[in-house]
């Protein structure tokens, strides 16, 4: 139970923080509707889609789709495949597939963040590893989520704080925070503090993407950085379209 209140009382303090500070702009574009690995308060457009792909270590490749299925709510789902590209003849090896929910129930205003509601199932990492739960990934899921975003000091540049939970046997509440930059509309940087909880399990990522098109961008990621063989190099692509 302390645990839960230390945790608790943490969460309390980020919200608090991200609704006195003070923004200074108005938004000229919309935020990122995920960072890295921590979602912003941002949705996906109604009609719209956004299709994303994680290519990571061993060749494995995370699909993600998710779709504005009502102007504040969108829905999606992803899929893990180990081994999907790559030499050698290691078995492709596939995960169950996870759903992804979010809402925005508070549209933001001259110094309030935008706030969002939702659900990640999919995690990141080694699969398998966690003792003798084989059914689980090294960095566990978002689970229940709650993200507040607003654009701060200078345009287009978007913070994104809140806190989540995957456990609740555990009593354990995660913060998270993070940021992008976008430099006239060809590239974009992001950092993330992610997995705010106790000091050795916190995690540090960074990424610059750069935009092809006007709907793809493609990035490059450095996950869990200055952890030595933990750090891991990802690539990701994001396509935007209509439906």
């Amino acid at each position: 139970m302390k645990f839960y209140i230390k945790n608790l009382i943490l969460l309390i303090g980020l919200l608090v923080m991200g609704f006195s500070f003070p923004a200074f702009v108005m938004a000229g574009h919309p935020a990122s509707v995920e960072i890295i690995d921590i979602p912003s308060a941002e949705i996906v457009d109604y009609a719209n889609f956004d299709l994303g792909f994680r290519l990571y270590g061993a060749g494995g490749v995370l699909a993600k789709m998710v779709f504005g299925v009502f102007k504040p709510i969108n829905i999606g789902m992803s899929w893990d495949i180990d081994h999907a590209i790559g030499p050698g003849s290691a078995k492709v090896d596939t995960r169950s597939p996870a759903i992804y929910f979010k809402a925005k129930v508070f549209a933001g205003g001259m110094s309030l963040p935008a706030i969002a509601l939702g659900y990640d199932g999919q995690g990141y990492g080694e699969y398998g590893v966690l003792g003798t739960d084989s059914e689980k990934y090294s960095h566990r899921e978002k689970g229940i989520f709650v993200s507040c975003t607003r654009e701060y000091f200078i345009p287009n540049l978007f913070l994104t704080f809140g806190g989540n939970i995957y456990d609740f046997n555990s009593e354990s509440v995660f913060g998270f925070v993070g940021g992008t930059y976008e430099l006239e509309d060809k590239l974009i940087f992001m950092a993330e503090y992610d997995n705010i909880h106790s000091a050795p399990e916190n995690r540090i990522n960074l990424g610059a993407g750069l935009f092809v098109a006007e709907n793809i961008v493609i990035k490059a990621v450095g996950r869990n950085l200055f952890r030595g063989p933990a750090s891991e190099r990802v690539a990701m692509i994001n396509y935007k379209g209509k439906f």
